[in-house]
Parts: C-alpha cells; structure tokens; sequence
C-alpha cells in the first residue's frame, strides 16, 4: 500500500515537471469534446422547448418540469460522479457519463409524450452534471501545475463556445428536420466521443507508467 501511495505521488510531481507536449492537447481534445457535447445538450432545451410548446406536445407547466428534471439530474449526477471518480477512477466515469447522456439523449429523440420526454431528460441530467465533475478533475491530473489555471480556463472557453453553436445548430435543424434531430445528433456524437475516451484511457495508463520511470 505505502509503495502505491509513493509511486502515485511521484507520478504527480513528474508530471507537473513535463513540458507541455501532444499527449496533453490530445487529453485536452477528448475532455474538451465531452465537455463541449454536455453543454450543447443543456442549451438545446430552449430551442426544443420553444418547439414542442409551438406543437402543441407539450405546455409551459411541462416545459417547466422539462427544466427542473435537467437541474435535479444534473445535481445528482455531480454528487455521485465524484463518489464513482474516486473509488473507480475518473477516466471509467468519464466514459459512464458520456454513455449515460448519450444513449438517453438517443433515446429522447422517439420520445412518445413530453412525460416520457422529462424522464429521459432527467436520466441525461444525471450525465450532464457527473460530466462537468470529471472533465475538470481530469484535466487537472495531467496538466502541469505551473499552467493549470490556463488550461482550465481553455476548457471553459470550449465548453461555454457550445452555447453558440447549440443555437446556431438548432436554428436550421429544428424547422428543417424538427426537434427530436438534436436529442438524436447529440447522444450520437457523445458515444463516438465515449468509444475514443476507451483508446485514450490506455494511452495515458501506459504515458503515467512511462513518466514514472524517468
């Protein structure tokens, strides 16, 4: 136990000494894709919202369940994203919360009813905020200490950059091809982001044991 505690320790201090490199944007990269589709999946409600509220599929008291479901999802999903982070590590809930909201998103977009509709949602809410935990608590294990605070604040900048390609994005998909296309578009993208989460977390188990030994 104490030899794994020594190795996890000098693993960190090497890697707050390696100059910055192509396996660091590479892990920006994947983060940032996760996290930018978790905030793109947060700004479609209004876009969707407005639409289903036009159809007549759903009514402003719906609307407002629709949002509260995302938002107590979203907070379950951050309290339990750290436990699971913890004890199973953060790349294995990184790739469990992309399939959570992916597939739910997925499955949102054959939603009979708006019921069904806020179920789903409440299960892509759970996704969304455990995804928010990780990719920020993972991002700081590989970055060096000296520029941490920089590389965070590029993952804000790709994250917060979805709200105007989610508005963008629903302006022509949602009167052209309807609203159920972004529920679809986004929980695709999220699991081929999840099936190369799955390459990269071997990629950097094999760089950590590497920078162990110089």
């Amino acid at each position: 136990m104490a030899r794994s505690a020594d190795i996890d320790i000098n693993a960190g201090a090497r890697l707050d000494r390696l100059p910055i490199c192509g396996f660091h944007w590479r892990i920006l990269a994947l983060i940032g894709a996760g996290m930018f589709l978790d905030a793109f999946d947060i700004y479609l409600a209004g876009g969707v919202l407005g639409a289903v509220l036009k159809e007549g599929w759903s009514t402003l008291e719906l609307n407002a369940a629709f949002v509260s479901a995302t938002f107590v999802g979203m907070t379950i999903g951050a309290w339990f994203s750290g436990i699971l982070g913890d004890r199973f590590g953060r790349r294995f809930s990184y790739q469990m919360n992309l399939a959570i909201f992916g597939l739910a998103s997925i499955a949102a977009a054959f939603a009979p009813n708006m019921i069904v509709l806020i179920g789903l949602r409440f299960i892509i809410g759970i996704g969304l905020g455990a995804e928010i935990v990780v990719g920020y608590a993972t991002l700081t294990e590989f970055v060096p200490a000296s520029s941490r605070g920089r590389w965070i604040g590029l993952l804000a900048v790709i994250t917060n950059f979805s709200l105007f390609v989610s508005s963008m994005v629903g302006l022509w998909v949602i009167p052209t091809l309807g609203w159920r296309y972004m529920f679809g578009l986004v929980g695709c993208l999220a699991m081929v982001v999840s099936d190369s989460a799955q390459v990269d977390a071997g990629i950097a188990a094999l760089a950590r044991r590497q920078w162990t030994r110089r």
